[in-house]
């Protein structure tokens, strides 16, 4: 087996092996599995690309982390990307590591050349317009999350339950369960837990129309983790999408190697030259903030002392976007238009500002979204989701900031507490939109 590296994300270190050669093939699986688990056909993989293989935070040999958000997941394959030497790779999504890769392919299509997901959702849990995932209350799954705790941690009878679940046809077979108990433990309870609970209000279904490069989905028809009706909503809503139905009970399966396996070289023999495909539109978060009765304080303040407010605005607000890592698109008078890689980076430039303009006895409120968006000739920008950042900012009460439920589920895991200010019918958009105010 090839020697560990680590790829450093801002002091977290994440174990990556790279072995083969050929095309880059960036893997992305499930927590419970490390390189040894699956060793025999990430080899026959290697066979035809460069494989890079990571453990993801928390597991195996990469550190633990206080944050184990869906945005810094994805932040982690970059990370490894980078360390690693690598501009542009075909990424594979298995189980947990299928929505972190389509936020990833999403994001940086620029860095992706192809997608394939096996076992994945796009989302965990059941919602009221997508009725495919599991149906369970908070509390119902948080006694199942410590059912599978107590598998990592040592019960005997908790860790059959749970491979009796995720492979009955395997686990049927005699000493498997005691095999695999031995070879999968790559993550630890408190991880697991982490982890686990992040799963639960993972939702990436608004981002797939954003997917632009060629997908493959493949599932197994009884999957008892993943429904197959996920799959099929994956590659119905993700533009080209093909779907590969495998006649398996199993979620993992050994079996079902050798499809994976060509699914990935068929999509490295139709990379090409490996160029990133042109495109003015970008899967980005975007910030709106305006000053709260702007008018009657400038009123009050005259001319003068309202310019010169104005400009400590615009100074302490480009400084503030700058430091998150975005990019000020323009000032709006009483407010700005930012973009950000990350909806944690925005929520954060938000909270900044809350402070810095009250000290100037200018309360803000702000809205923040993240959607596919028209990156213009001017370094405007434009289309749908801008539009729906402005609706969503002008709900906001001074001193407020109103977050889509999109910005929600991909901080999820973070530090970030949310109250939920229910649905809302936005200006030239067809369907009303779930909203959520930060709490402070």
């Amino acid at each position: 087996m090839p020697p560990i590296r680590y790829a450093d994300n801002n002091g977290v270190f994440i174990a990556y092996r790279t072995f083969g050669g050929g095309d880059d093939v960036i893997m992305t699986s499930s927590a419970t599995l490390t390189m040894e688990t699956v060793w025999p056909w990430v080899k026959a993989v290697a066979e035809s690309a460069r494989v890079t293989w990571y453990d993801k935070r928390g597991t195996g040999a990469s550190d633990g982390a206080a944050n184990f958000s869906f945005e810094e997941r994805v932040d982690d394959i970059r990370a490894v990307m980078d360390a690693a030497g690598i501009s542009r790779a075909h990424l594979y999504g298995a189980s947990e590591g299928g929505p972190q890769s389509v936020i990833f392919a999403a994001a940086y299509p620029d860095r992706v050349k192809s997608l394939t997901l096996y076992g994945t959702y796009p989302s965990f849990m059941k919602r009221r317009d997508h009725p495919h995932g599991w149906d369970m209350t908070l509390s119902e799954y948080g006694r199942f999350v410590d059912r599978i705790v107590a598998g990592v941690a040592g019960d005997p009878e908790a860790g059959r339950w749970f491979w009796e679940m995720w492979a009955p046809t395997l686990a049927s077979s005699p000493g498997f369960v005691e095999m695999i108990a031995g070879i999968t433990v790559s993550t630890g309870p408190g991880a697991t837990r982490l982890i686990w609970e992040a799963m639960y209000e993972a939702d990436v279904r608004a981002l797939l129309p954003a997917i632009q490069v060629p997908t493959t989905v493949l599932h197994c028809t009884g999957d008892r983790v993943a429904s197959i009706e996920g799959a099929r909503y994956l590659a119905k809503h993700i533009p080209g999408a093909k779907l590969v139905e495998i006649n398996s009970q199993d979620h993992f399966v050994l079996d079902v190697y050798p499809e994976i396996v060509t699914a990935i070289n068929e999509h490295i023999a139709r990379g090409g030259d490996g160029s990133p495909q042109e495109s003015d539109r970008r899967l980005l978060t975007v910030l709106f903030t305006d000053i709260v009765n702007s008018t009657p304080t400038a009123a009050r303040a005259g001319d003068r002392a309202w310019t010169e407010l104005l400009d400590r605005h615009d100074a302490l607000a480009r400084g503030l976007v700058a430091s998150h890592h975005g990019r000020l698109v323009k000032t709006t008078g009483d407010g700005l238009v930012a973009t950000f890689e990350g909806p944690s980076r925005a929520v954060s430039c938000a909270s900044a500002m809350h402070k810095a303009m009250a000290e100037l006895g200018l309360p803000i409120r702000a809205g923040i979204h993240v959607g596919e968006i028209e990156i213009r000739s001017d370094d405007d920008i434009a289309g749908m989701g801008v539009h729906i950042a402005a609706r969503i900012a002008g709900l906001a009460g001074a001193t407020q900031t109103v977050v889509s439920r999109t910005v929600k589920d991909l901080v999820v895991g973070s530090a970030f507490r949310f109250d939920d200010l229910g649905e809302h019918a936005l200006k030239g958009v067809d369907e009303p939109w779930q909203c959520y105010t930060l709490s402070v």
